[in-house]
């Protein structure tokens, strides 16, 4: 419970109207898109400057009330989720784009701006904002820079961290530091700017960011491929890289993947298509032809059942119809899934998706795999389906030790938050952790940012 004086004093620095200790407002601030770890906290503020932030957290920290920042709430590793209670900091109302320098190629931006917002503000006159996480129309682009979000473009475009320039950032102690610039090349001081990007709002609240934009390309080019085995489909990817083309994107369904979109909305694939290909090239338009020619060849080469190409903006939209739908399609197996996200090297993605193979018959399951074959992130979606079964929870732990056990990680680009914490060190060893530990210990002495994220922690407040 938060002290009545600390109370009074933040009263003070917000309106009423942005400050609740309501137990009614405080259950919606308890959990993030997973919603399965909830933990409520003892007060929400919703602070509309810098000064405000800073002000605020001078305070908490004084007082040594956890505060718990909060985007768009889309993650899925509980990120957002104030498991050691205090108040919670949404920042909803930094949400304005500040300043678009199209003569530079960037933006400056607030944390609150949701990310689909960003990105049609800037193609209005021709430019790009690449990044493009699932959750884009709904999640902000301070959490995108929170979790160091990926998304279908980060084959040829990269992640997020690739754009972020700078930032202005309310440390754990209250004081303000600007890291970055508007320079392309600026080797001044330290790269603090990366320091703070995918830390998970655990070193500092982020108030502003300086971020980079690009032309749109001139034209783009869609296709499917489908092979008989995920192993063919590798082939495939391995030939298409070898002639020089890099994809913009390059997606990936398994069987079970598409035969939930088939029945779902009559997607044109057969049964004994066991994984799909969904691939984009983009850039100048004299060039993209003979780049679908030089895919074509190269999936014809790995035996490939099927290869379409998009003629127009529709068909390219019904060719994106097996990723959007994916979600709702698998609902026809299950409406209960425990789901996952991690990344291998992408020549391990085959050995991957044997291992889970193992793990769904040893545990009698059914495991469903898509995601970003272009840079190793598989999305998997584990159920018993209709049978009425528990979940064998002991299989979540085996896919990520199968994970490690192929060079791979712990997460891709859903975070750790409070889920994933506890397993850390299997990706992290011990100095490397020790050194973390001694960076959060600097910026935050009191351990009042987002405390129990990342780092394993005790004395989480769980529901």
């Amino acid at each position: 419970m938060l002290d009545n004086e600390f109370k009074i004093k933040l009263q003070a620095i917000l309106d009423k109207d942005r400050c609740t200790f309501s137990p009614e407002d405080l259950v919606a601030y308890s959990y993030d898109a997973n919603e399965e770890k909830r933990a409520t906290p003892d007060g929400v503020v919703l602070p509309a400057n810098t000064e405000e932030v800073s002000a605020i957290v001078k305070l908490a920290n004084i007082y040594n009330v956890p505060i718990t920042p909060r985007g768009g709430a889309s993650g899925y590793t509980g990120g957002c989720v104030p498991v050691r209670g205090g108040i919670v900091m949404a920042m909803d109302r930094f949400n304005r784009i500040l300043e678009i320098d199209a003569d530079n190629y960037l933006v400056i931006v607030e944390p609150g701006v949701i990310t689909k917002n960003l990105q049609e503000a800037v193609t209005e006159i021709g430019l790009m904002y690449p990044p493009d996480p699932a959750s884009t129309a709904f999640s902000t682009i301070g959490g995108n820079i929170a979790e160091n979000a990926g998304g279908i473009r980060a084959v040829k475009y990269g992640v997020t961290k690739n754009y972020v320039m700078g930032l202005e950032v309310v440390l754990p102690t209250g004081e303000i530091i600007r890291t970055g610039s508007k320079c392309i090349k600026d080797v001044v001081g330290y790269n603090l700017t990366e320091l703070f990007v995918g830390s998970e709002g655990t070193l500092g609240i982020i108030t502003k960011a300086i971020v980079k934009i690009v032309p749109v390309p001139e034209g783009r080019r869609t296709m499917t491929a489908t092979f008989s085995s995920l192993e063919k489909a590798a082939h495939a990817v391995k030939a298409i890289y070898s002639t020089g083309v890099r994809p913009a994107t390059l997606e990936f369904l398994d069987r079970i993947s598409i035969e939930s979109v088939v029945k779902a909305t009559g997607f044109d694939a057969s049964p004994d298509e066991g994984a799909l290909l969904l691939i984009e090239v983009d850039g100048a338009e004299q060039a993209l032809d003979d780049e679908v020619n030089k895919i074509e060849k190269a999936c014809a080469e790995c035996d490939v059942i099927s290869f379409k190409k998009a003629e127009s903006e529709e068909e390219r939209e019904e060719l994106w119809k097996a990723r959007r739908a994916l979600s709702f399609a698998l609902s026809e197996i299950s409406h209960e899934w425990e789901d996952d996200d991690i990344s291998v090297p992408i020549s391990r993605i085959p050995q991957m998706i044997r291992k889970l193979d193992q793990i769904a018959a040893h545990h009698d399951i059914i495991i469903a795999n898509f995601g970003h074959y272009g840079d190793g992130n598989i999305h998997i979606g584990m159920t018993t389906g209709k049978s009425g079964k528990p979940f064998p929870m002991s299989a979540k732990t085996e896919v990520v030790e199968a994970a490690v056990e192929l060079e791979g990680r712990i997460a891709a680009e859903h975070g750790i938050g409070c889920v994933k914490n506890h397993n850390l060190q299997w990706n992290i060893d011990a100095p490397t952790l020790g050194l973390m530990r001694n960076i959060k210990q600097l910026l935050d002495p009191n351990g009042i940012l987002n405390p129990g994220k990342v780092m394993p922690d005790k004395g989480a407040r769980n529901e």
